[in-house]
């Protein structure tokens, strides 16, 4: 399977590296459970785990090369999910200078409000600009750890899998923690805010990045 262990290694470091560091999925996740819960996130964290192992395999598969052969086509993903995560952050903020923020809040409101299933976090990573580029870095990056296409895909697919839930099961548990903060009064609001401003410089940082 894995040909170059050194290789390997740097591979598991990398993906330990990307996904733990800042990026929509991390807050969306410590939001996520700051607001629903360790257990009602779960999924969610399962969909960012098993939606980015589709996305290298593929990546590695041929599509990165699609992709640098029409790079518009890049640009486009990074405007259409930097426009999703400012929506995600205004529905998140929003709670703040409404009733919806307060325990008389209408039970109606409260039921639409749900974390991310795991089909919707999956499909949120072909919109997430962090994940294209991590995708697209460490299939160039790592290639020589497997000579064919199908064994370094499965290899990298495989890495990401396994790593990621315990990085994001980090950010997960920083939600918990703050999740008594968000439960009363003007607390609430301050922490919607919070979550919601976390989410809007995740969307601006992938505007004006590289």
């Amino acid at each position: 399977m894995v040909e170059n262990p050194n290789l390997f290694a740097a591979l598991v470091t990398f993906a330990v590296i990307a996904s733990v560091t800042p990026g929509p999925n991390n807050f969306m996740v410590m939001a996520s459970s700051a607001a629903f819960g360790w257990r009602r996130t779960v999924p969610h964290v399962a969909g960012i785990a098993g939606g980015f192992a589709i996305m290298i395999g593929s990546v590695v598969l041929g599509l990165g090369a699609v992709l640098d052969a029409y790079p518009h086509v890049v640009t486009a993903v990074r405007i259409a999910g930097a426009g999703w995560l400012f929506w995600l952050a205004w529905q998140m903020g929003r709670s703040a200078f409404g009733p919806t923020a307060d325990a008389e809040a209408d039970p109606r409101d409260q039921k639409a409000s749900r974390p991310l299933n795991i089909f919707e976090a999956a499909l949120f990573q072909w919109v997430n600009p962090k994940a294209w580029t991590m995708a697209l870095g460490a299939s160039a990056a790592y290639s020589g750890v497997a000579s064919e296409p199908v064994m370094r895909a499965a290899v990298m697919a495989m890495t990401f899998l396994v790593v990621a839930p315990f990085c994001l099961s980090l950010w997960a548990l920083a939600g918990r923690g703050l999740s008594a903060l968000i439960t009363q009064g003007a607390s609430a609001r301050w922490m919607s805010l919070l979550m919601a401003a976390l989410v809007a410089f995740s969307a601006a940082s992938v505007l004006i990045g590289p």
